[in-house]
């Protein structure tokens, strides 16, 4: 029997007050693609950006080589990068939670006052979650931070891991504290057809119906794709509906275009998707191949 997730998820651009989110980000383009809009949106608008890290602003996702004026953001307190030792650590470098839960509290609590209509936090808890009881002191802070930001009409976070540096239980523990999972924002979307950056495998997810109307939108997005990236490419076809023959066979010639002989992997493929493909035969369809299955198998 089917569940449905009682976690949102949510592109970035429409993350709101209240929105305590994770990002579990499979490489640094993901993360830059999430944290990066989020931050420029909020300095593009009359927002507070809260930066808890070790890292100089410069070299902070949506910061670096941007427009903005980091100096006079940073004097008129709307960019706020704080360290992790002001921020959430004590004086003998031990992480915190009751502290970066003060923290928290306290700049949301001067942003009205400074002028600004909301607070948008983010941090990266990778170190955090590599460490001795790092992962409970984590999940402890969480339950903080989702109280101080959840009721909030004015403060929204992503809490930001590395999920190739944690372990499956402690990610699966810290999205059960988050009621949303952030995600890239649809490179195309026309309510028909919706096309998203996937990562962790690496590809895009189709959503919705492909017919010949969307194929050159869908060949753009994998050549873009198949151009940033070398080996295999994944397709979530989880919520494909509809695909035509002329989809198939856009989907064979860019897999047989592949470089270093790559292959076009298929995941999650619907029965009836699946019964037109094989209907085609997948041994006419050369590096065109099923992957993972519903349950998480490959095929």
């Amino acid at each position: 029997m089917e569940t449905t997730p009682w976690f949102y998820e949510r592109p970035v651009s429409e993350v709101r007050p209240g929105d305590h989110g994770l990002l579990g980000y499979a490489d640094s383009e993901e993360r830059d693609r999430i944290v990066g809009p989020y931050v420029q949106a909020g300095l593009a608008t009359a927002e507070k950006v809260v930066y808890i890290t070790d890292e100089p602003a410069e070299s902070l996702p949506g910061l670096r080589r941007c427009s903005f004026d980091l100096a006079k953001l940073k004097s008129s307190r709307q960019l706020r990068v704080l360290s992790r030792r002001d921020a959430c650590l004590s004086r003998s470098g031990a992480f915190e939670p009751g502290k970066l839960a003060d923290t928290l509290h306290r700049e949301k609590e001067s942003a009205f006052g400074e002028g600004f209509r909301a607070v948008r936090v983010t941090m990266d808890s990778t170190w955090l979650m590599s460490q001795p009881g790092g992962s409970d002191a984590m999940l402890s802070c969480e339950d903080r931070l989702d109280q101080a930001i959840s009721p909030s009409t004015m403060a929204m976070g992503i809490c930001q891991v590395d999920v190739r540096r944690t372990g499956a239980r402690q990610l699966s523990a810290l999205r059960e504290s988050h009621e949303v999972l952030m995600r890239v924002d649809a490179e195309f979307d026309d309510g028909i057809l919706t096309i998203r950056r996937i990562y962790g495998p690496f590809g895009l997810q189709l959503r919705g119906e492909l017919d010949a109307s969307r194929h050159s939108h869908l060949s753009e997005h994998l050549l873009r794709a198949m151009g940033s990236r070398s080996g295999d490419i994944h397709l979530n076809v989880a919520e494909l509906d509809f695909i035509d023959i002329g989809g198939l066979n856009l989907l064979a010639q860019h897999a047989a275009a592949l470089p270093h002989g790559g292959s076009l992997i298929l995941d999650h493929l619907r029965p009836d998707v699946e019964n037109v493909i094989t209907m085609v035969g997948w041994n006419r369809l050369p590096r065109l191949r099923p992957g993972a299955r519903a349950g998480g198998a490959a095929s």
